[in-house]
């Protein structure tokens, strides 16, 4: 039974394969480290680059795309078989702990120096951690960021002096800018005809944008072991997050049955006044129709009372060591080079996400992307990791339900114990 099981493993990691670019004849890479192979959805941004690491090494980097739709399923096809086709692996952050309880990852911490390593913002580095080792290497990170529409304010004769702002000592309240909405709103959408928002999540109904909300009221995401929410979600600071958040749904204050990408391009038509997004959603405002002088953003709002425990959303892509490699000193050496290394200054050209260290913004970054003058104040400071367990994908899956079902209304009691039931049952498997 068990050698059909591996066969039919392998016969669906060949089909999903094909579709991912790869396939080669040869299956598993070489064993001599003269060359590796990656595989990942970012293919373009790693192949424009890899050059150098060539030339500085030796060591020649084949890479192999897959969409990024298809690229989870594929690699636990992969890891799950055994397979050391592919060298290094581009691992989105969440999941860390859960390869590493599956046994797919290498511990890096030969590659890396302590002092490298704790140059990283420390909540990638939490998020990078399992059971004191270091297994994924953050290639980026992301901050939310407050955006408003400045045609609004004006049209509606509200003012307000943003820039009084540091995000270290002083940033808007929740209170303010619900206030400020309502003010700008009842002068242009009276009746509500025009549809117009008061204030968007761009992420509405994914843990990672919403769990903020409880985090800002100092809750955790999960058990300190990562294995229940039993104690967390049901706890007060988090059913006063859910309050918060439905109350002020049922109020018009926020949305409801709009999704991410609808919310976004409300925004950009002049259809909300403030939205929750990321840093890189300022270069897709502009695409989407908006100017510097008519968007403007500002610190993630702290509860009133909670200015010292405001926590926003971080986390993104890393890149590890398929533990399975023939290859992993060469892996290793690539996965330094593009996270800590050179070739991190040449993928962050590529790939605009948030640097992975405080010493990383630069001004020529500020300049095409002004937004990350925001991620530079949060990173490291306010910025919290996705919740760190074996179970993400259970997780988050969960949560973003029991969110949207609180923004549909839901009794919040019964969704939050429904919840915990769901996820705690499904960690079963990892304790």
């Amino acid at each position: 039974m068990k050698r059909i099981k591996m066969l039919i493993a392998a016969l669906t990691a060949i089909v999903m394969l094909a579709g991912c670019g790869g396939g080669q004849e040869g299956g598993d890479s070489a064993s001599d480290g003269s060359k590796i192979r990656v595989l990942t959805h970012m293919s373009n941004q790693i192949s424009a680059i890899k050059e150098a690491f060539e030339q500085e090494t030796g060591i020649t980097v084949e890479v192999d795309n897959c969409s990024f739709d298809d690229l989870n399923d594929q690699y636990e096809v992969l890891l799950s078989s055994g397979s050391s086709e592919y060298d290094v692996l581009i691992v989105d952050g969440p999941n860390t702990a859960a390869y590493v309880s599956r046994g797919y990852l290498a511990p890096l911490d030969q590659y890396f120096t302590k002092d490298e390593i704790s140059a990283f913002s420390s909540a990638l580095v939490d998020q990078g951690t399992v059971n004191g080792s270091f297994y994924a290497a953050p290639m980026g990170d992301s901050c939310t960021v407050m955006y408003y529409n400045k045609d609004l304010l004006k049209e509606a004769n509200v003012s307000w002096d943003f820039d009084q702002y540091d995000g270290v000592n002083s940033r808007i309240t929740w209170e303010e800018l619900i206030d400020l909405a309502i003010q700008v709103t009842s002068v242009l959408d009276p009746d509500g005809s025009k549809s117009i928002t008061p204030v968007e999540f761009g992420q509405a109904s994914q843990v990672y944008m919403m769990n903020t909300i409880p985090n800002s009221l100092g809750a955790p995401n999960i058990s300190a072991d990562g294995l229940s929410v039993s104690g967390v979600i049901d706890s007060s600071a988090w059913t006063e997050a859910l309050n918060w958040y439905q109350k002020n749904v049922a109020d018009g204050i926020f949305s409801r049955g709009v999704n991410g990408f609808e919310g976004y391009n409300n925004f950009y038509a002049g259809k909300s006044v403030f939205i929750l997004m990321t840093t890189d959603s300022y270069n897709y405002a502009l695409e989407g129709g908006m100017t510097p002088d008519n968007l403007g953003f500002t610190y993630q709002p702290c509860f009133r009372g909670h200015e010292k425990e405001v926590a926003t959303a971080c986390g993104n892509w890393t890149a590890a060591v398929n533990v399975n490699s023939k290859n992993q000193e060469s892996a290793g050496k690539f996965v330094n080079w593009i996270t800590y290394g050179a070739g991190n200054d040449l993928f962050l050209r590529q790939e605009s996400m948030v640097p992975n260290m405080a010493s990383r913004f630069t001004d020529d970054l500020f300049e095409v992307n002004p937004a990350l003058k925001i991620a530079s104040v949060e990173a490291g400071v306010t910025s919290v990791a996705r919740a760190v367990t074996p179970g993400f994908n259970e997780y988050s899956t969960a949560l973003s339900s029991m969110w949207e079902d609180i923004r549909n209304g839901t009794d919040i009691s019964s969704a939050v114990s429904s919840t915990i039931s769901t996820v705690d049952s499904a960690m079963d498997i990892y304790k």
